[in-house]
């Protein structure tokens, strides 16, 4: 029964997640500015380097030779995380009105996690790179998406399994209260 009972959360948060990735689409730099500018200032700030921001290509760092750009705004580790988050919630809360909340609730999050996953991708990006470029010389491009598949896919597990736990424990601990 209380599967019937989140159907209508669960439809709302897929028709968003259908509506932003198409959204997506349409999108360049300036559009998703609000990952991007975040992402830059923190990579900034943990390697020293500066950035000098061009719409048309991105946040370029000069001294480390990368764009920041529209493929490395973790868009789509947003939306992915939007969804897992509002499944986990919705699944584990009971009241209506919190139901309601979780929408809004699992964008800030996920944006949030975004933003600490996509600078982390690429400081170990940068860092795996400066390391293997004498080994893998025009290989470059398959290390940096190795990278960002490794990263993104553990943060994600990662996040499943802590925010299950986390809701479980509650629930339990609520019962008992």
């Amino acid at each position: 029964m209380q599967i019937k009972k989140n159907i209508p959360y669960y439809f709302i948060a897929v028709g968003l997640f259908i509506l932003l990735k198409f959204g997506f689409k349409l999108a360049d730099n300036n559009d998703l500015i609000f990952l991007l500018k975040p992402t830059d200032k923190l990579v900034g700030f943990l390697t020293g380097s500066h950035s000098i921001y061009l719409s048309d290509s991105g946040y370029y760092h000069e001294h480390l030779n990368i764009i920041i750009d529209k493929s490395c705004s973790g868009f789509n580790f947003w939306i992915l995380c939007f969804l897992l988050f509002t499944y986990l919630t919705v699944k584990h809360i009971d009241k209506t009105l919190s139901k309601i909340l979780t929408i809004p609730t699992a964008l800030i999050g996920a944006y949030l996690l975004t933003i600490f996953v996509n600078t982390s991708r690429i400081f170990a990006s940068i860092a795996v790179q400066t390391q293997t470029k004498s080994i893998f010389m025009n290989q470059q491009h398959i290390v940096h998406e190795a990278i960002g598949i490794i990263t993104n896919l553990t943060f994600l597990i990662l996040a499943y399994v802590l925010i299950e736990k986390l809701l479980i424990h509650k629930r339990y601990n609520a019962k008992f209260a």
